[in-house]
């Protein structure tokens, strides 16, 4: 009977243990899928700061997002051929970087011709 008792009590433990694993891992995922939304509210570059205008052509279909990640809300699409001007760009937490449409939002600058702008962002 005592042996009994000692199987069940390494069995909860084992149970608990891989429970507390879980819920930490599931609460990391969360974390690093949730923090990228939560700079979709990137400031707009300053004028004085950043006074670099460049015009490039949209490759694609380019979304401009309200920040500079792909996760953040799209505002519009420009179509292919269409030419954006933008001040200047910012590298992401992925290692992308983005170009700020003044007065707009940010593009990714993959769908830029010559890779966006090259003027980096002073923040």
């Amino acid at each position: 009977m005592r042996q009994h008792r000692q199987v069940r009590h390494r069995t909860t433990a084992t149970i608990m243990a891989t429970a507390a694993a879980l819920t930490a891992t599931v609460s990391a995922t969360t974390t690093a899928t949730a923090a990228p939304a939560d700079r979709c509210s990137q400031a707009a570059p300053a004028r004085a700061d950043n006074p670099y205008t460049t015009t490039h052509t949209a490759l694609d279909a380019a979304p401009l997002r309200m920040g500079p990640y792909g996760e953040c809300y799209r505002l519009q699409t420009y179509p292919a051929g269409t030419r954006i001007e933008v001040r200047c760009f910012i590298v992401n937490e992925y290692g992308n970087t983005w170009s700020y449409v003044p007065g707009a939002g940010w593009i990714w600058d993959g769908h830029l011709s010559g890779n966006g702008s090259p003027h980096r962002c002073i923040v």
